[in-house]
């Protein structure tokens, strides 16, 4: 059966605190893009964001008894409202194109991957989001966690490192372009594990990220939003096994490896961290699949990136910001300290840079 929808008056009840909300959870993590046109819907399904035409749809119930402060209200209901509300803000925060970029992915996997960096974020800000808006006591009871979030979450684990956190990952990932959410990841990998021997910015660097963002693109990302958390643990599984394996391969055979040192005291990511969940929150089998709305053309409620055939044709990254200039100042210094016999790092630091160019 078709999702149905209807609007949500703007002089009402709702709306206003479904605004008041919205605004609170862009404060929490400011991006420049806000994408939402004004237009909130109250849907029969789980509803979304709709990336053609930026309006936001959330389930009539939670809509109705979940976004209130009424002490009389169903704590339940509350949480997951409060969740969908911080899922369509980071949805409508990201860019989702990146013109130009080499590693940019336009795939079903990109789309399940955008979906599940949403639902990571919001899972990490709940708490802090619910006593900002006033709603304190609330908690997930991990019905909104889905085979997206799980699948993202150890992904998000296994690039997180030293020089680039968890937290600082997730709002670089939340900024977007979503079509570069895997370059970024890749980026994080880099700096965590290979920097010691990686090249500095340039095509080398892209060249690398794009081996490992190789590693990355499973089949089954784009179904994950209607699975279970665990279906989505044994994808992140997968990958960090095939993610290891290629690190261990671009330390052992890559040429800049031998000239820009050892990689002596880089953190491995153990596979075993893949499935790792943010606290004690409880896992339940995701939610329901998307449907789209037949009837309202208005709003297509769509959780991720439309996908779109090939890549972006070749011009400078916008995963890591590098410049042609500073690949060539990079190398040049390279050569110069091997030809004075110094051994020297050549690598600069320097992360994914999201639309806004804030972390």
């Amino acid at each position: 059966m078709p999702e149905t929808a209807e609007r949500v008056p703007e002089d009402s009840a709702t709306y206003r605190e479904f605004t008041r909300l919205y605004d609170l959870a862009r404060q929490l993590r400011p991006t420049v893009a806000d994408r939402w046109n004004r237009e909130l819907y109250a849907t029969s399904g789980r509803g979304g964001f709709d990336q053609d035409t930026g309006a936001i749809g959330i389930h009539k119930l939670l809509l109705r008894e979940g976004l209130t402060r009424d002490p009389a209200a169903n704590p339940r209901r509350q949480a997951r409202a409060l969740d969908a509300v911080l899922h369509r803000a980071t949805q409508a925060g990201m860019e989702l194109e990146a013109p130009g970029a080499v590693n940019a992915i336009r795939t079903t996997q990109s789309r399940g991957l955008h979906d599940g960096v949403a639902a990571v974020r919001a899972a990490d800000d709940f708490e802090a989001f619910t006593e900002l808006a006033g709603y304190e006591g609330l908690s997930l009871d991990g019905q909104q966690f889905s085979g997206a979030y799980a699948a993202a979450n150890g992904l998000i684990e296994q690039a997180s490192g030293p020089r680039v956190d968890r937290r600082e990952l997730i709002g670089r990932l939340s900024q977007g372009p979503a079509v570069m959410h895997f370059d970024q990841l890749a980026e994080a990998v880099v700096r965590n594990r290979l920097q010691e021997v990686a090249p500095a910015e340039g095509r080398d660097r892209e060249a690398v990220r794009r081996e490992l963002i190789g590693t990355m693109l499973h089949p089954r990302w784009d179904s994950l939003a209607q699975r279970s958390p665990e279906a989505g643990r044994q994808v992140a599984e997968e990958i960090g096994r095939a993610l290891n394996s290629k690190v261990e391969e671009l330390r052992r055979t890559h040429p800049w490896a031998d000239r820009e040192g050892t990689a002596d005291g880089v953190r491995q990511q153990g596979v075993e961290q893949a499935g790792r969940q943010p606290g004690n929150r409880a896992e339940q089998p995701g939610r329901p699949p998307e449907q789209r709305n037949g009837d309202l053309a208005a709003a297509r409620f769509l959780s991720g990136v439309a996908p779109a055939a090939g890549a972006a044709g070749q011009g400078s990254a916008l995963g890591d910001g590098s410049r042609a200039a500073a690949a060539q100042a990079a190398g040049a210094a390279r050569g110069a300290a091997r030809g004075a016999a110094v051994r020297r790092d050549g690598s600069v630091p320097g992360g994914p840079r999201g639309s806004g160019g804030r972390g």
